[in-house]
């Protein structure tokens, strides 16, 4: 391993100068600089994961014994081996901060930190990482704005629930007409006033009998059953909007996505029975989109506004691999069937299939003018699926590509892929056969997919809740329910108004006085409207 610092005799004489002034300075002051702070403030902004300047991440004592392309960040008890320390000096060739310079008594800070081993405080890193939490006054919604951004199916495909507005719409799915398409029908069966804000994400459990629903600042778990009233309601300690849920297969751990725009995406564990939250994660920059769990429930896929894709051990939640690629947000993902390739979607318009075990993209395609994309979800093609347990020769067999992706676009025009083609390298791949279903009319942002029968439920900017069948034929659209009639006081005996005698006409009233205002209050202004996702 390179050294860049052996002795302190080799230091120039500017450099000696900077220590003699620390050494000044430090006595007068009351305490000294956190070194954490230190790295926080100056350096992370460019050694993150969607920057990692240099190659190198700062977010653990690990990542800086890992260090970059050049050489470890620091040597634990030898500062003046630590390249993270030579870089702060202004005669360095590759000096940081590249636009300032750190002063004399916060680079001693550094140094007496790393010879006494670099000692690293998890949970001091974590709320220096946090933003000010800012108070807020929700405002009241238009009524005119209630798209749906949230679809969850429960696990018996018997319910739906749809998050249009700030309620939760609930909807039965039931046997069509006998003998006569369509093969199922929605009924509406109850609304529940849920957030103050737009609902942001739903979840059910994996037994069916609690759904989740994120707003700003607040989880709500519901009964199925009697969705009246919530369950109870989590609120601490949240930041921003709670932009995705997802249970774990094991049903009493509950993760929510704690997104404030442009500044943090922090995961939380909520134990279901215990109402005890978890902060453990923070590594995204920005909001976080999608929680979603593989087939055997051993990992799960976060996706951010930052670019990045996660991919996270559900037991531990230590992340085992990142994969980078997209050029804009990264809205969606979806794991395949035998869970060793994730598919992702967001704002290049661009389905992306990764390998797992290598991290490497493996396959790309895209609708022609799709728009960003707001859902995916993968199976098994019934039809291939078909023909390769039907082919006798194993090797024809074995080339028959079985992959089904769905995806839900903002245009509005839902498509299925079919016969992937898979290759290394970035050039991009027609790879795959599309199969265009209706359009909705209109952009679709939330995806809820039924993998026995096939059918795909979507909601979007309109408010309206729709159902394709197998085939991709629209098959029904459902309008919000209408808002129940408001009661009107019941008058009993009510006096009849007197009537002015027709001798006597009442004079005409004179005109009132305006009162005079003095100091008058600036009218409240209205609340911002609740940005569509992706913003």
């Amino acid at each position: 391993m390179r050294r860049l610092r052996r002795h302190l005799s080799g230091m120039s004489a500017h450099r000696l100068f900077l220590v003699f002034l620390c050494a000044l300075a430090l006595p007068a002051l009351a305490s000294e600089p956190d070194p954490l702070a230190i790295l926080r403030k100056e350096c992370v902004s460019c050694h993150t994961e969607a920057k990692r300047k240099g190659g190198l991440l700062i977010d653990s004592r690990e990542s800086l014994l890992e260090g970059g392309d050049t050489d470890a960040a620091i040597v634990p008890g030898k500062a003046k081996e630590s390249l993270l320390v030579e870089v702060l000096f202004p005669d360095a060739d590759m000096h940081m901060p590249p636009k300032g310079q750190l002063e004399p008594r916060d680079i001693a800070a550094l140094e007496k930190w790393i010879d006494a081993g670099a000692p690293w405080d998890a949970d001091r890193w974590a709320k220096l990482n946090l933003p000010e939490r800012s108070e807020v006054a929700l405002g009241s919604l238009p009524d005119s704005y209630a798209p749906i951004l949230a679809i969850a199916l429960s696990p018996d495909r018997a319910l739906l629930a749809a998050g249009r507005g700030g309620a939760i719409d609930w909807y039965r799915i039931v046997p069509g007409e006998e003998g006569k398409p369509p093969a199922f029908r929605l009924e509406h069966a109850a609304t529940s006033p849920a957030q103050g804000d737009v609902v942001q994400s739903l979840a059910f459990s994996p037994d069916g009998k609690r759904l989740a629903s994120g707003g700003f600042r607040s989880v709500r778990l519901w009964d199925p059953a009697a969705p009246e009233k919530p369950l109870k309601e989590i609120a601490e300690p949240f930041l921003g909007r709670q932009t995705a849920l997802l249970f774990l297969a094991d049903g009493k751990r509950l993760l929510a996505a704690d997104s404030v725009p442009a500044q943090i995406g922090q995961i939380h564990e909520i134990a279901v029975d215990s109402e005890q939250v978890k902060t453990f994660d923070s590594s995204h920059l920005d909001s976080v989109f999608t929680l979603t769990l593989s087939a055997d429930g051993k990992r799960y896929a976060t996706t951010s506004a930052d670019k990045l894709i996660t991919i996270r051990d559900s037991a531990t939640h230590e992340i085992v691999k990142r994969l980078e690629g997209h050029t804009g947000y990264v809205l969606t993902a979806a794991f395949s069937p035998e869970g060793e390739r994730l598919a992702s979607g967001g704002d290049d318009e661009e389905i992306k299939v990764w390998n797992l075990d290598t991290g490497k993209k493996v396959g790309s395609f895209a609708s022609r003018r799709s728009g960003p994309l707001y859902g995916l979800a993968w199976h098994v093609d019934p039809a291939n699926d078909k023909k390769k347990a039907e082919e006798k020769d194993k090797e024809k067999a074995a080339a028959i590509n079985t992959d089904f992706i769905l995806s839900v676009p903002e245009s509005g025009k839902p498509s299925a892929f079919t016969d992937l083609k898979e290759h290394e390298g970035e050039q991009t791949s027609t790879g795959a056969k599309e199969r265009a279903f209706d359009t909705a009319g209109t952009p679709l942002f939330a995806l809820a997919f039924d993998r026995e029968s096939l059918w795909t439920y979507a909601g979007g900017e309109d408010g309206r809740l729709r159902a394709w069948d197998d085939k991709g034929k629209l098959v029904q659209t459902m309008d919000a329910p209408p808002a129940p009639p408001e009661a009107k006081p019941e008058i009993q005996n009510p006096k009849p108004e007197p009537k002015p005698e027709p001798s006597k006409p009442a004079p005409a009233p004179a005109p009132a006085a305006k009162p005079e205002i003095q100091n008058p209050k600036p009218e409240a202004p209205k609340p911002d409207p609740v940005p569509s996702p992706g913003q």
